[in-house]
């Protein structure tokens, strides 16, 4: 039988980098374990893996989580044409994640 954990530690460390040395070079990519889950079911079968391997793949390899902010834009201002108002937007902070980060080999 395959060991797919350790196929999936070649191909994520193919693309991906979890060194932050790199991150004002390299694209950041902030994913969640799912969404990895989800692009390893390209090549590996999908029973044989489940979301605890693929969060014990990316630990192992060392890439680090982090507090991701999810904002949305909130209208501030009423746009009035009769007034000449144009509508002004803020972003309010609507939830937090945690996120692996990945660092995208170029």
């Amino acid at each position: 039988m395959e060991d797919y954990k350790v196929i999936m530690k070649e191909l994520v460390l193919k693309y991906y980098d979890p060194s932050d040395l790199l991150k004002n070079v390299l694209p950041i990519y902030e994913v969640t374990t799912s969404e990895m889950m989800n692009w390893f079911r390209g090549v590996v079968p999908k029973h044989p893996i489940d979301e605890h391997d693929v969060f014990d793949v990316l630990k192992e390899c060392g890439f680090p989580l982090v507090q991701k902010i999810i904002y949305e834009k909130v209208c501030i201002v009423e746009e009035d044409k009769e007034e000449g108002i144009q509508a002004e937007y803020d972003e309010e902070e609507v939830g937090r994640v945690l996120v692996w980060n990945l660092y995208e080999k170029l």
